[in-house]
Order: structure tokens, then sequence, then C-alpha cells
């Protein structure tokens, strides 16, 4: 298991790398990684990417108790449901993408059938319709999607994405690979357009 000062700076660090790859605003998005059975560590609420060190990352309970100094990203109840429903994810990843958000607000969808996608996201990959950001009606839909092990990556219409995996990588890798798919789908449609 890694130890919590490592794992501390591993999500400081891929958090900067989801702002720099254009996945999340400066402020927006957030990363947790989970602990143990009962505790995950988790970014803190408003603070800008490039700001954030391991000392700022929030730990808390998955009952939503915060241990120690820190205010937990406004999306933790989304983390924690999903922490709830899956014992196998290790590592969740919340982003804005562009490409995709701009794929779901025109109604289509990213083309699953690439080889990437298929072998890191797989063809599920389900959109739960818009709710409040930071609500508990956004978690449970998101937690009810992910009860299914299949499921690794899950589009919030209208709001981003959410991305799980067995560490911060594999998730950083997931969202990455769906945003690469969705300009290839992007480019596609232009050029069978022309």
């Amino acid at each position: 298991m890694v130890r919590e000062a490592e794992l501390r700076r591993l999500i400081a660090e891929v958090f900067r790398w989801t702002y720099i790859k254009g996945l999340n605003p400066v402020i927006g998005g957030n990363i947790s990684a989970r602990l143990d059975d009962e505790t995950i560590l988790i970014t803190p609420s408003g603070m800008p990417k490039h700001l954030v060190r391991p000392a700022n990352i929030v730990k808390m309970k998955l009952d939503g108790t915060v241990i120690g100094p820190g205010k937990p990203s406004s999306e933790w109840r989304m983390h924690v449901e999903i922490y709830k429903v899956r014992d196998d994810v290790r590592a969740i990843i919340h982003a804005h993408p562009p490409a995709i958000l701009t794929l779901s607000l025109s109604g289509l969808k990213v083309d699953s059938s690439l080889v990437e996608v298929q072998v890191y996201v797989g063809d599920v990959i389900p959109e739960v319709p818009t709710y409040a950001p930071g609500s508990q009606e956004l978690a449970e839909a998101v937690s009810r999607v992910f009860r299914a092990r299949n499921v690794k990556v899950v589009i919030l219409r209208n709001h981003g994405v959410v991305a799980v995996g067995s560490n911060i990588f594999e998730a950083f890798n997931r969202v990455e690979v769906l945003e690469q798919a969705a300009w290839i789908t992007i480019m596609s449609h232009i050029l069978k357009s022309v």
C-alpha cells in the first residue's frame, strides 16, 4: 500500500497535470485516493491547482468526517459514494475536458471503437443527467452507475467526467484517453462533412 505522504504528493502532482493538459480550469475538478477502507485523501476546495501542495490535501472518512485541517472539494460526496459502492476503486478523478463536453452538448458520443478507448476505458461509457455540482443527488446518480464493475468512466452531462482506477495514474489515463478520443471523434465528424 502507498504511504500517505507519497499519496499526497501524487494527488498534488496529478492535480496540476489535469490543468496543464487542459482537462480542468485552474479552479475546478478534483482528485481523491483511498488511504484505507474507511479513509480517503481529496483535493481541497477552491484552491488553484498550481498552488496545491501535499500538505493541502484533505484527509476524511467515508462518513464525511474531516480529519485535520482543510476543506475538502465540494464534490466530496460524489467521491465518497463511489468508494462505498466500489471496493476495487483506489482513485477517482473528476475533470471538465472540453472535447468530451463539446460532444455531450452536441448530443454526440465518443467513438468507443478506437483501440485506446477499448483497452483503457471499455465500450461502456454511461452518461448521467445534469445535477447541481456538489449535490447529494449528483453523488447518488453517479454512484448508481458505478455499481457496475465494468464502468470505468462516467460522463456528467453539461459538467464533465468522472474516472476511477486502481491508482491515480490509471484514472488519469482514462480521462486523457477519453478526451483524445473525443477530439478524434469531433475531427472525424468535421472531415466527413467536408
